[in-house]
């Protein structure tokens, strides 16, 4: 298996399991296993706000996340998986920073509008800032982390195998 499906597996895994987090949260807690979505909760605060008001609720209990954090996570997730019907999974192949710009402005616009009291950011409108700039997310994380990890096993100091099912690392000399 090449490296380059290798890393998209196990990031898919990765992001998976996060957001599988988000939504265990309230799970567990409805489920009576409080301390294990006490966890989750002390988890996810590390990355959210985790306000009440502004996050989604199953069973009366929150996500783990804040809702535009939430869209923005399984957008991010949504985005991995559209990566390799387009050609995001090609090494160097870059987005240029204007599109960055354009789907993190929406996002910015409504926090900052909302800070000064122009705008009421609502829940719909964190959720579409949040999905936009997820789904986004891939084509311009996904190309940095293949470069990084090519960077990496092409400095000769070790030899990434590509034969069999996991990889074998071995020095060099």
């Amino acid at each position: 298996m090449k490296l380059t499906t290798r890393l998209y597996t196990l990031l898919i895994i990765l992001v998976l399991l996060w957001c599988v987090g988000i939504i265990a949260t309230p799970l567990l807690k409805h489920s009576g296993w409080t301390r294990s979505a006490d966890v989750l909760t002390t988890f996810f605060s590390r990355v959210c706000h985790q306000d009440e008001s502004r996050s989604f609720h199953i069973e009366g209990e929150k996500f783990g996340v804040c809702t535009r954090c939430s869209a923005l996570y399984f957008g991010f997730f949504l985005g991995l998986l559209l990566l390799p019907l387009s050609r995001g999974m090609k090494r160097k192949h870059f987005l240029p920073r204007k599109f960055f710009l354009f789907v993190i402005f929406p996002m910015i616009l409504d926090v900052l509008l909302n800070t000064l009291g122009f705008h009421s950011s609502t829940p719909m409108t964190r959720v579409i800032t949040g999905a936009l700039f997820g789904i986004a997310m891939p084509w311009f994380l996904g190309p940095i982390l293949l470069e990084a990890c090519f960077q990496l096993q092409s400095r000769n100091k070790y030899h990434i195998s590509d034969t069999g099912v996991f990889p074998h690392v071995r020095k060099t000399q």
